[in-house]
C-alpha cells in the first residue's frame, strides 16, 4: 500500500492509502492540477490547487528512473 498525503496550508495534513505506485501517481497529478477534496459526516471540503503546501506518496515500491540531488544555496 502507498499512502498519500496532501499538506494543506493551515497545517493540517490529511492521508489515505491507494494500491499501487501508478495509482498514487494518477491521485497526485489530479490533487496538484484540481485541488483536494474531503469528505466526513456528510460534507464536502474542497482545498483549492493553491492552498496545497505538498502532496507526497510514500510507501514500499515507490521508485523512479530519474533520481535527484539536492544542493542547498
Amino acid at each position: 500500500m502507498i499512502t498519500i498525503s496532501v499538506y494543506i496550508d493551515t497545517g493540517v495534513v490529511y492521508e489515505y492509502s491507494v494500491e499501487s505506485q501508478d495509482r498514487a501517481r494518477e491521485h497526485i497529478h489530479a490533487i496538484v492540477k484540481t485541488g483536494y477534496r474531503h469528505t466526513v459526516d456528510g460534507k464536502l471540503t474542497w482545498w483549492p490547487p493553491h492552498r496545497l503546501d505538498k502532496v507526497t506518496a510514500t510507501g514500499k515500491g515507490i521508485s523512479t528512473s530519474y533520481p535527484d540531488d539536492v544542493r542547498g544555496t
